[in-house]
């Protein structure tokens, strides 16, 4: 996206420009492709198969017997995944649309440059509150990830407001780096919440589910509540109500650190 904003005028961008990145992003599936072929199967798959454990009828077992633990995967997700399409949607959106359409009027290199570096931040403490949660459970983890994305609400929308890009880089950089306690943690909480005949089920439907509820609503709504209340100090709230939610949510799993993925434990 810098690339082409700083290479093209904006009628260009705005005409025909956008597409280039979608198109490039083809390439991600190539990479996806040559990782997938360099990964050998896990250890459990590969039990399941010698012990002939796969189930005939894997959504029929998973909502007869794992229907809270797929309501519970989704409901841990939503926070972490609104505020993500947050930080690499709304936000950038919200700061480069003119200051008479409800934006701040920001250029919008610099905007794209300071989610980069933010997105960079995501990376490394994703990595961290993953080692983190192996130290301290995952819950523990996600309890503080989901606690400092409602205490950081408020005053990252006050920084931001401020149209200045220095401000605004922190507001985000801060956020990246608290989202990583709630995203570090997460497959390994969900792949522990299921057994394993349900497992790759019960993960993809409730990361699905989650992501809906969350992430996929959440650019929509934050305009919705900043075109009626005129305030982006409600889209802070927003934020905190579904950071709330996902704390409960987290906080009704019992720890699962530690706990055998084989077959045969849940025999």
């Amino acid at each position: 996206m810098i690339l082409v904003t700083t290479s093209m005028s904006e009628e260009a961008f705005l005409s025909w420009g956008w597409r280039i990145p979608f198109l490039v992003s083809v390439l991600l599936i190539v990479v996806g492709w040559f990782i997938r072929r360099a990964v050998a199967e896990s250890p459990v798959f590969q039990e399941m198969q010698t012990r002939k454990k796969e189930s005939a009828a894997p959504l029929k077992q998973l909502f007869t017997n794992h229907t809270r633990q797929v309501v519970l995967t989704a409901l841990i997700f939503i926070a972490n995944n609104a505020a993500g399409y947050m930080l690499i949607a709304f936000f950038n959106s919200y700061a480069t649309k003119p200051v008479e359409a409800g934006g701040l009027g920001m250029e919008r290199t610099p905007v794209l440059i300071a989610s980069t570096v933010a997105a960079l931040f995501w990376l490394a403490s994703t990595m961290l509150g993953g080692i983190l949660s192996d130290r301290i459970g995952r819950v523990r983890t996600f309890q503080l990830g989901y606690a400092f994305l409602f205490i950081w609400s408020i005053p990252m929308f006050l920084l931001i407001d401020t149209g200045n890009i220095a401000w605004y880089s922190m507001a985000l950089i801060i956020l990246a780096a608290g989202l990583g306690f709630s995203y570090g943690p997460q497959a390994a909480l969900y792949a522990e919440m299921f057994p394993a005949q349900v497992r790759y089920s019960g993960v993809s439907i409730g990361y699905a589910l989650g992501a809906i509820l969350g992430g996929a609503f959440a650019p929509l709504i934050a305009q919705l509540l900043l075109d009626k209340t005129g305030q982006s100090i409600s889209i802070a709230v927003y934020l905190m109500v579904l950071a709330a939610i996902s704390f409960v949510a987290v906080t009704l799993v019992k720890e699962t650190r530690g706990i055998p993925l084989g077959v045969s434990t849940h025999d």
